[in-house]
């Protein structure tokens, strides 16, 4: 027992003049180098930004992927299906009427949406992957289903109905309609990007989105077809001038339906290699800077995001937040979260 009580006290010896050491050479700057750092775990956010519910904004979670079992280019396996003619839950209430009426009036242009939704969940890594095939729709078949979606009981009712038979079923009986990319993006400090819609937008006018919104557009020429990456960067060149090496690699996090727009609705999160005052003047002059009045960057800490989340104030003292700021607001974190745990 001596012994041990002697080597105990030599090893005690040895560490107390070291710190005296390190302390008189180098003024204390490199003892807290010397001592093993405590694991702090990172500030989840609110308990009400925990508890917010995306399902109370009219979004149903089809997929969500984790550091776990992320989504990646290499995972993703798309085919592209042109015009896919088959029934659909919205024959029932009219919807083919209201095609030929939305095209009378002038409705055009080609989109694209989901019409085959696979996921492999086996254990065994090499088997994760994210089968999709994009069909071809219209503009004119968009707004058919976004307008029976809004404005008709039977039809949002049959829509809800056919989400809760599960992802596979409801993919494959869902109306034609679109695909719809909400990015949020953060700049070299870290910042979020906030942004109001102007007023020259036809869809939800003067709201605030959390970072940037873009939809799939059908392309069968040989290397222009759109799959959910394509999409993303695309938006971002778009709509802030950002190229693919002015970003790192964009992480998909989320996959639902929207009720309030009747479509697919995927989001993503980037983080750029620029600050924020370069990627304000590329957006200044870049193809989509009309549909945007209005540009913030905010901190991206606990407290931002959880406002964002339960719906404080926008920048312009409104409380006009886009239906799917929490829901965007929400992933940023989550994707965060999980790049600091990967």
């Amino acid at each position: 027992m001596e012994w041990l009580l002697g080597i105990g006290g030599a090893l005690l010896l040895g560490v107390v003049t070291n710190l005296v050491y390190d302390f008189a050479k180098y003024g204390g700057s490199r003892v807290g180098s010397r001592l093993p750092a405590p694991r702090v775990r990172r500030a989840s956010l609110s308990a009400a930004a925990r508890a917010h519910d995306v399902r109370a904004d009219g979004l149903a979670p089809l997929i969500t992927w984790s550091a776990a079992r992320p989504l990646s280019p290499g995972t993703l396996v798309t085919s592209y299906g042109g015009r896919v003619e088959r029934p659909h839950v919205l024959d029932a209430v009219g919807w083919a009427e209201e095609v030929a009426r939305q095209r009378a009036a002038g409705a055009a242009g080609r989109t694209a949406y989901i019409s085959r939704l696979t996921v492999d969940h086996g254990e065994h890594s090499a088997a994760r992957v994210c089968e999709v095939t994009i069909a071809e729709s219209d503009y004119a078949e968009c707004m058919a289903t976004t307008g029976l979606g809004r404005e008709d009981p039977e039809a949002g009712r049959l829509l809800r109905e056919a989400l809760d038979e599960g992802l596979t079923s409801f993919v494959a009986g869902a109306p034609p309609t679109m695909v719809s990319a909400c990015v949020a993006v953060r700049d070299r400090a870290g910042r979020l990007l906030l942004l109001r819609r102007s007023l020259a937008v036809r869809t939800f006018p003067a709201q605030w989105t959390v970072g940037i919104n873009e939809t799939m557009k059908y392309r069968d020429e040989p290397g222009a077809a759109e799959d959910f990456y394509g999409l993303v960067h695309r938006a971002l060149e778009e709509e802030l001038g950002l190229l693919p090496a002015d970003v790192g690699p964009a992480v998909i996090t989320w996959l639902g339906w929207s009720e309030p727009a009747s479509c697919y609705t995927l989001v993503a999160t980037v983080r750029a290699r620029l600050d924020a005052a370069e990627i304000d003047r590329r957006r200044d002059a870049c193809h989509s800077t009309f549909e945007h009045d209005m540009a913030v960057w905010v901190p991206f800490t606990r407290r931002t995001v959880s406002a964002l989340v339960e719906g404080g104030v926008c920048p312009d003292g409104s409380h006009r937040w886009s239906y799917l700021a929490p829901l965007v607001a929400r992933e940023a974190w989550r994707a965060a979260q999980q790049k600091r745990e990967a």
